[in-house]
């Protein structure tokens, strides 16, 4: 079911339908799967095919990040890290990308990286920025790469 939605969100095979692939994650996430429910909050969250309801995507996130679906977890981090639909909350928002980094997500190590560069929420360290984006940069993350190159830092 859930890899029926991604089928109607990428419109592979079939005509590209938000609506379908909402109903089809539904019944994904109505039988447990995780990814379904991450899904569900994509959809609600960037407003595909729904308006963006930001509260609608934090719970769906937090049902997947309950399943295990450590992609979710990053994303509540992002919505605590930007105030979407909550207020904004770095400490939050770095418990959050701590448990997803710490499973191994490597957008959650390059976020670590963010908040420790420009210290939000926490005391600015640039060392522990580096060794984050030095993490994320080996498991192939794009963006801390060039972070670590804005630094001056060879991998």
């Amino acid at each position: 079911m859930c890899n029926i939605g991604l089928l109607y969100l990428q419109g592979l095979g079939v005509p590209k339908s938000y609506s379908e692939a909402m109903t089809w994650f539904g019944k994904a996430a109505s039988f447990g799967n995780a990814e379904a429910m991450f899904n569900v909050g994509v959809l609600y969250r960037d407003g595909l095919g729904v308006p963006v309801n930001y509260a609608d995507a934090m719970k769906w996130f937090r049902r997947a990040a309950g399943e295990g679906d450590i992609t979710a977890v990053n994303a509540i981090g992002v919505l605590y890290q930007q105030g979407l639909g909550v207020p904004v909350n770095y400490a939050e928002s770095m418990s959050w990308y701590r448990r997803a980094a710490d499973a191994g997500n490597d957008t959650a190590m390059y976020n670590v990286g963010v908040l420790l560069e420009g210290g939000l929420g926490v005391t600015r360290n640039r060392d522990q920025a580096i060794e984050w984006y030095r993490k994320a940069a080996a498991a192939g993350n794009e963006p801390a790469k060039a972070a670590l190159k804005s630094l001056g830092v060879k991998d």
